[in-house]
């Protein structure tokens, strides 16, 4: 293996946005991991993914408690199976790494800052 060396060093503090979209990929990261103990046999604890009463799959995004509101009045993905949440999880994981939503998380960051009194 060749190593590809960079003349950049780590920055000493990360924009708030950066640390908010990592914060929410590692939590993502963590879904799909639950979604693949679903698809298993297992039942993860915290799984954001839930079945409604006809079998339909939905996945909601989360930072902290509070659901993100992915679209207007939009708040879960519909999937069919469970491979579409992992899709749909990785699909949302490369969204946030764009910065789609980034006006979100931060709507939803002041709300919890607001529960603590920290605005």
């Amino acid at each position: 293996m060749d190593l590809k060396f960079a003349p950049d060093a780590k920055p000493k503090a990360l924009p708030i946005a950066v640390q908010r979209r990592q914060r929410l990929i590692r939590r993502i990261d963590q879904q799909v991991g639950h979604v693949r103990d679903m698809i298993e046999g297992l039942t993860p604890r915290g799984a954001w993914v839930w079945m409604d009463e006809v079998g339909t799959y939905f996945v909601p995004i989360k930072y902290g408690r509070h659901q993100i509101e992915l679209k207007k009045g939009m708040y879960s993905i519909q999937c069919k199976t469970l491979d579409e949440c992992e899709h749909a999880l990785c699909t949302i994981r490369a969204m946030v790494l764009a910065g789609e939503f980034d006006t979100q998380i931060t709507k939803v960051s002041g709300e919890i800052r607001k529960k603590f009194g920290n605005s």
